[in-house]
C-alpha cells in the first residue's frame, strides 16, 4: 500500500439536473446523451488532470502541483470545458429530430465544478486504487452546497479559499460564500460560468488574415495544445525561449485575469523593449496580440493551436506596421523591419519550444 502524502489540485465536474433528467426521460436515450457529455468533459479535464473515478454524473480527478505551474490554466481549463459542454449540448439538440423526453430535456442539463487544493494519499484494497484524505472528503461534501439556492446559478465554478491562495489569483466577479459541514465552516468563492460563456460568444473575434499577413510560420510540437499554450504565455517559460534577453511581467489584467485588453511589458536591460496587448483570447484554441517593439514596428500576431495525432500544430500569422520615421516607401520600410526580425531569430525562438517540451518530458 502506497501511503505517501501528495499535494495538488482536486476537481469534481458534476452534471446539474442529472437525476431529474433521468427520471423524466427514456432510459436508453438518456444514457446515450449523458455518456456523450461525460466523455466530452473527461476528454477536456484529462488534458491536465488525472482521472481518479467516474461517479455516475460526476468526474473526480486530480493534478499534482507541478502539473499546474501557471495558475490561470486552472480557470481557463474549467471555462473551456464548460464552453465545450454547452456547445455540445446545443449541437445534440440541433441535430436530433427525435421528440422523446430525453431529447426534449437536454436544455435542462448544466455543468458545475468543485475545486480544492490539499493533501491526499492512494490506497489499494482488493485491487482497487482509491484516493483518501480529509481534503478528498471535503471536495465531495462541497457538492452539497447552497450556491443554486442563493444565486440561482446551475452552471458555476466553486473554488475553496485554499485553491485561490495556491493559484495566486482572485479574479473579479467571484461571489464569496460560506458553507458549514461536520468538519466546520468552509470559505468558498463562486463564479457564474454561463455568464462567462455568453461573454465569450459575444466578444468580437480578432484573427490576422493569412492573405494579408507579412509573416507566416508553422511549427509542430510534441505536446497537446494546453501545454503549448502555457509555453507561449507563462512568463517564466517564455524567458527560456524568447528571442531576446527579456523578462515579461503583466502590468494590467482586466478583472484580475489575462483577457482581452491585458497588457504585458517585456524588458530588455533597463529599457522597455516591447509592450504586448491582448486583442483576442480563446484559451487553448488561439489568441491574438499586438507587440509594439521599441516603437519601431507594431506586430499583430495570431497564434493558432491545432491538435494533431502527435501533439500540436501551431500557425504564427503576423501583420507588420513599420513605425520607422524615415522618408522611405512602405515596401522598403517593411523590408527593413523583416531584416531586424531575422536578426532577432524569431522563427528560431519558436522552434526552440519543441526542444524544451522534449526536455521537460524526459525530466518528468
Amino acid at each position: 500500500m502506497d501511503t505517501k502524502t501528495q499535494h495538488g489540485y482536486l476537481i469534481l465536474a458534476d452534471i446539474s439536473g442529472y437525476s431529474s433528467f433521468v427520471a423524466k426521460s427514456e432510459l436508453e436515450h438518456a444514457h446515450d446523451i449523458l455518456s456523450d457529455l461525460l466523455e466530452l468533459i473527461l476528454k477536456h479535464i484529462t488534458t491536465i488532470f488525472t482521472l481518479s473515478k467516474l461517479e455516475g454524473d460526476a468526474i473526480f480527478a486530480y493534478a499534482a502541483d507541478e502539473k499546474l505551474t501557471r495558475g490561470e490554466t486552472l480557470l481557463e481549463l474549467i471555462e473551456s470545458t464548460y464552453a465545450a459542454f454547452k456547445d455540445q449540448q446545443e449541437a445534440i439538440r440541433r441535430r436530433t429530430t427525435c421528440q422523446c423526453n430525453a431529447c426534449r430535456n437536454i436544455p435542462s442539463l448544466d455543468l458545475k465544478f468543485m475545486t480544492h487544493h490539499g493533501d491526499y494519499i492512494f490506497q489499494s484494497i482488493g485491487g482497487h486504487r482509491e484516493m483518501v484524505g480529509n481534503d478528498v472528503n471535503l471536495i465531495h461534501r462541497l457538492l452539497k452546497n447552497h450556491v443554486a439556492d442563493v444565486s440561482g446559478w446551475r452552471g458555476y465554478a466553486l473554488f475553496t479559499d485554499q485553491t485561490l491562495a495556491h493559484v495566486g489569483l482572485k479574479p473579479d466577479g467571484l461571489q464569496e460564500m460560506y458553507e458549514t459541514y461536520d468538519i466546520g465552516e468552509v470559505k468558498i468563492f463562486v463564479t457564474n460560468l454561463n455568464d462567462r460563456y455568453q461573454i465569450g460568444r459575444d466578444q468580437r473575434r480578432v484573427i490576422v488574415d493569412r492573405a494579408e499577413a507579412d509573416l507566416i510560420y508553422e511549427f509542430d510540437y510534441p505536446a497537446q495544445p494546453l501545454t503549448v499554450w502555457d509555453w507561449l504565455n507563462d512568463p517564466h517559460k517564455r524567458q527560456k525561449w524568447e528571442y531576446a534577453d527579456r523578462h515579461m511581467f503583466p502590468v494590467f489584467m482586466p478583472k484580475g485575469r489575462t483577457n482581452v485588453g491585458a497588457v504585458n511589458h517585456c524588458l530588455h536591460g533597463n529599457n522597455i523593449a516591447m509592450v504586448e496587448t491582448v486583442l483576442d483570447w480563446r484559451p487553448f484554441d488561439y489568441f491574438t496580440v499586438t507587440q509594439d517593439v521599441r516603437q519601431a514596428v507594431i506586430m499583430t500576431i495570431t497564434f493558432q493551436l491545432l491538435p494533431t495525432a502527435t501533439g500540436t500544430h501551431m500557425i504564427y500569422i503576423c501583420s507588420l506596421q513599420p513605425q520607422i520615421p524615415l522618408p522611405l516607401p512602405a515596401s522598403l520600410k517593411l523590408a527593413a523591419v523583416k531584416s531586424e526580425l531575422d536578426k532577432l531569430q524569431v522563427k528560431e525562438a519558436y522552434e526552440k519550444i519543441a526542444q524544451l517540451i522534449i526536455q521537460e518530458n524526459e525530466a518528468a
